[in-house]
């Protein structure tokens, strides 16, 4: 059950929307951070498109429901802001940091947790949660979530990750030493402008080996891929969405390929608009890609009005829940 709940939290954190950076959550961030989301949930509450993603990601799963009921915690409700970074090396890719800010009762959840099979312990008066009962037969889960903790700093913040990292960020908290980290000018940039932002300085060719699929994980290591070394951007909500994104690449002909390759691959999908239902959706969100070079650096960015992306999505999963025809029959 806490391996359900742990999981399912960090899952709901991951996929909130919306942020402004707060420098008391960045204040958290490992100083040597490399990689850098941020996500302002209580903001995309307030937008139809916000609105619409967390109406349609309510969980039908009994245990969450009796996970919300016994602590009174419900990250959709309860979470608004939130950082996810990361130190990412490439031999080791999974050292994750994931701080919230919201409404949180320390004590019910620590109570909660420990009932579920949980152990509470504090950390320099911090009350920090781990999971012992993770399943043998999922060895991968029961790596995870044996090393996961879940601290409670106050009413309102909180730390999750590897125990590790969430012992520093206690000590950074208690330290007062303020915000540290080298991508902080990036981050503060780029939430500016966006409600869901990120920032990475990992070369992309190095996210290949956490990829499942090893068709993606090749193109990531491709000559034209493999050249961005640095790469930000986000998604602000509002009657219009607005994706954009930067690459810094290794040379001004890489951002000018690059560039060529976005444009290309649009006219593409717009080209064979006619011939296929799917292509011909794409194609309408594509009329407003934009894309240049500039330098060694790449932009795009790309408007898709608010009810056009509603219907794409609800379009999908009409095909989704939609019988196959057995061709054997």
């Amino acid at each position: 059950m806490l391996r359900f709940s742990t999981l399912f939290i960090c899952a709901a954190l991951a996929e909130a929307a919306a942020f402004a950076a707060d420098p008391a959550l960045l204040s958290l961030v490992m100083p040597d951070a490399k990689v850098i989301a941020g996500a302002r949930v209580d903001q995309a509450k307030n937008t139809p498109f916000g609105a619409y993603v967390l109406k349609h990601m309510e969980p039908n799963d009994p245990n969450f429901t009796k996970f919300v009921a016994a602590t009174g915690f419900d990250p959709r409700r309860d979470v608004s802001e939130l950082v996810i970074a990361s130190n990412w090396t490439e031999a080791d890719p999974s050292h994750w940091l994931v701080v919230a800010k919201g409404t949180f009762d320390p004590t019910r959840l620590s109570l909660a947790a420990a009932a579920m099979g949980g152990v509470v312990k504090t950390y320099k008066g911090v009350p920090v949660v781990t999971s012992t009962n993770a399943p043998s037969s999922d060895p991968d889960a029961q790596a995870i979530v044996s090393h996961m903790a879940i601290a409670f700093l106050d009413n309102s913040t909180a730390a999750m990750g590897e125990i590790d990292a969430v012992h520093a960020a206690i000590d950074r908290r208690k330290s007062g030493a303020g915000v540290a980290t080298q991508l902080a000018p990036k981050v503060q940039q780029v939430s500016a402008k966006n409600d869901f932002w990120f920032t990475s300085v990992v070369p992309l060719a190095q996210f290949a080996s956490a990829m499942p699929d090893p068709n993606l994980a090749g193109a990531m290591q491709g000559n034209l891929l493999g050249a961005i070394q640095q790469a930000s951007g986000g998604v602000k909500f509002g009657p219009t969405v607005v994706v954009n994104g930067e690459a810094l690449t290794r040379s001004p002909q890489d951002a000018s390929a690059l560039v060529d390759v976005v444009k290309f691959i649009a006219g593409l999908v717009q080209t064979n608009r006619q011939n296929d239902k799917t292509s011909a959706q794409v194609s309408t969100l594509l009329d407003s890609l934009q894309a240049s070079a500039q330098g060694n650096v790449m932009t795009m960015s790309l408007s898709i009005p608010e009810a056009v992306l509603e219907q794409m999505i609800h379009t999908v999963r009409q095909q989704r829940a939609a019988p196959k025809n057995d061709p054997a029959k």
